[in-house]
């Protein structure tokens, strides 16, 4: 029975809902128990994107590549694996030199056969397309409705979106001025999310748990000059 290691992640509070950590655990399993193959070891990368390699789950799934601890890596889909080509071809040879096979569930990849490595160097770069595609997209909207000065996102931590209009949200403003203090006394962004959820504060979207990321957004966006 082969030993697979399976690579979880998700970016935000919305994938949190509709790539859940849990619904890729569940789908993965199902897939390893189908396959006869046994799940080693479970790294999961929570509220971090996979455009960067910087990521702690990332870095430890290359360390167990590189010791050729394990005889292949599951994961859900390309996107929650990794959200750049190079990176992904990069860290697919880094396989293929170890003799270590790449699953993929939802495009139904496997690198231990050439047309599996084929295939999966097709849908590497659609995928970074269209990403790239989508921030152009994006920009452009955003510039639109800068140039006719309307409020271009939806309503930052600190303020309520109200007739088209920003309004100062005073208990969220008392959060942010929380938030703002602890950095400044040198608390790190995991340190201050970890805080907040003990402390049952919730964020805009939907009540959801804080990350490290959503702080240092907190803290960039409100430290602005």
């Amino acid at each position: 029975m082969k030993r697979i290691v399976s690579y979880l992640r998700c970016s935000t509070s919305y994938q949190l809902e509709t790539h859940s950590i849990n619904n890729q655990r569940i789908k993965i399993k199902q897939y390893a128990e189908l396959n006869d193959l046994t799940i080693i070891e479970e790294i999961v990368d929570e509220g971090v994107s996979g455009k960067s390699s910087k990521r702690d789950g990332y870095k430890r799934l290359m360390d167990m590549i590189d010791s050729k601890a394990c005889d292949g890596i599951i994961v859900y889909s390309l996107s929650r694996y990794s959200r750049n080509v190079l990176d992904t071809l990069s860290s697919i040879h880094r396989m293929a030199e170890n003799n270590i096979a790449f699953h993929s569930l939802s495009e139904n990849i496997d690198t231990s056969s050439p047309n599996g490595r084929f295939f999966l160097t097709i849908l590497s770069s659609l995928s970074q397309l269209e990403r790239e595609i989508t921030s152009i997209r994006v920009k452009d909207v955003l510039n639109g409705l800068k140039i006719t000065n309307k409020p271009y996102s939806n309503a930052l931590y600190g303020l309520d979106k109200i007739n088209g209009q920003l309004i100062p949200n005073e208990t969220e403003q008392k959060m942010i001025r929380k938030v703002a203090k602890m950095h400044k006394a040198g608390y790190t962004y995991s340190e201050i999310s970890n805080y907040l959820n003990s402390k049952g504060f919730k964020t805009k979207r939907g009540g959801k748990k804080f990350y490290h990321t959503t702080i240092k957004s907190i803290i960039e966006t409100n430290t602005k000059s």
